[in-house]
Order: structure tokens, then sequence, then C-alpha cells
């Protein structure tokens, strides 16, 4: 029970961390569904199984990619937001 535990209070404090910046637009590099249609000012960087990695200079991009349909856009590192080396 004990790392049931463990993981959940992990998932749930980096899922509060991926809301805040969200909420924020605060996002150096995101990690979006495929299928999300991305905007003219963001540019895909990566890919990983089922996401694409994408960055901008704009800080305002992450409200463009709710707004172009994205269900999710998670922070990301290099490769995926699970990458241990940034």
């Amino acid at each position: 029970m004990r790392p049931f535990l463990i993981i959940c209070t992990l998932a749930t404090a980096w899922f509060t961390l991926a809301l805040g910046a969200m909420l924020t637009g605060t996002i150096a590099t995101a990690a979006v569904p495929k299928g999300t249609r991305i905007p003219a000012n963001v540019a895909i960087v990566g890919s990983a199984p089922g996401l694409f990695i994408v960055r901008s200079d704009d800080p305002d991009y992450v409200r463009d990619l709710y707004r172009n349909g994205a269900k999710l856009v998670l922070p990301a590192r290099k490769k995926t937001c699970l990458a241990l080396q940034g």
C-alpha cells in the first residue's frame, strides 16, 4: 500500500505543477497529444509515442495551443516530460 501512496503523491504533485504552468502559460517546452493543431507561432521540436514536443518564443503559446483544440498541454524537457536530463 505504501508504494501506491508514494506514486499517487508524486503524480498529484506533478499534475499540480502542470496545471499551474498550464494556467499561467509559463511552459518553456511542452508536450501535446498528436493530432493537436499546432499554431504558426509554435515549432515542433520532437516527438514521443503519442505526443508532439513543442516550443515557442511567444509567452502565450500555451493558451494558443488550448484555443486550437489541445486537450492537455504538459511541461516537457528536451525529449519528453519524463526525460531525466535537461
